[in-house]
């Protein structure tokens, strides 16, 4: 009877370290996620809030914008930012106004397209979590519908847009 004691015993600690180890790597791959989200906040948005700032507080104005026009507005964007010597945020795409997420565990990177209009900037192609995290730290609590973070569902009906008015 020991040795059947000895092999359940060994068994059930074998079960209990490996739940504890795929915790442990689950919990991990969360935080690396929650800080590839944060980077994006603090690194791309951010930045575009402080150059749209100095854009508009010159009293510029913007280009013409049609709800057809989204890519040759934000060329015109980034045109009128570079004649006034204001700094272009630096994306990981080639174009300054495209960023994608790559977080781990996903085989999809989320691209998100930043359209900036003068008193708001409207981030196309969010998901539930990174649409979560931005309202949460721009409001302080998610609730989607208050606040200078508000989200709209995109007709794909899985992605999301958020609009932060400034």
């Amino acid at each position: 009877m020991t040795s059947f004691a000895k092999t359940s015993g060994r068994f059930t600690s074998f079960i209990i370290y490996t739940c504890l180890s795929l915790l442990v790597l689950w919990a991990g791959f969360k935080i690396i996620n929650y800080s590839i989200r944060l980077n994006y906040y603090t690194n791309y948005l951010l930045q575009w809030e402080i150059a749209l700032t100095r854009l508009f507080a010159k009293n510029i104005k913007p280009p013409d914008f049609t709800n057809n026009n989204h890519i040759e507005y934000m060329e015109n964007i980034v045109k009128l930012l570079k004649k006034n010597s204001i700094e272009i945020p630096l994306s990981n795409t080639t174009r300054p106004y495209l960023y994608k997420i790559f977080e781990k565990g996903s085989s999809q990177p989320q691209e998100i397209f930043l359209l900036c209009l003068e008193k708001k900037i409207i981030l196309y192609g969010l998901s539930k979590t990174t649409l979560d995290m931005l309202d949460k730290t721009i409001d302080g609590t998610i609730d989607n519908k208050d606040g200078d973070f508000k989200v709209k569902l995109l007709k794909s009906n899985k992605n999301y847009a958020g609009i932060w008015k400034l």
